[in-house]
């Protein structure tokens, strides 16, 4: 194992977008896409404990939720302000990179499936 940064989990998750072209593809998320969030959760669970190599069944929505989210997690892993920009994770350096991506994907579900959810 071995602790990567943020701008490195960056190139990682760039990584695994790279070698997944299919991730790119679903297209702009729409209003009504949010009732899949949780279809996609278990998408990017599954994929990140079992691998995928396209999207299967997966509807639609999940699917652009899906792109938007990883889309979104390298941005704020960039971002110099965000709280994931300070962050650090234990990696399998003995993986390949996208699987090393993965691995990030896979600790960030479980972490924020584990917080609390504070209400607002």
């Amino acid at each position: 194992m071995k602790t990567i940064t943020a701008e490195h989990a960056a190139e990682l998750i760039l990584e695994l977008l790279k070698a997944n072209s299919w991730l790119n593809a679903p297209g702009v998320m729409t209003k009504d896409d949010f009732h899949a969030k949780d279809e996609a959760i278990l998408f990017l669970q599954q994929m990140a404990t079992h691998g995928a190599s396209s999207f299967g069944d997966t509807s639609q929505s999940a699917q652009r939720i899906i792109s938007g989210f990883l889309l979104d997690f390298m941005s704020k892993l960039m971002h110099p302000g965000h709280p994931l920009n300070r962050k650090s994770w234990q990696v399998d350096g003995s993986k390949l990179m996208p699987e090393q991506g993965l691995q990030i994907i896979a600790a960030e579900i479980i972490g924020n499936q584990l917080r609390p959810q504070s209400v607002h």
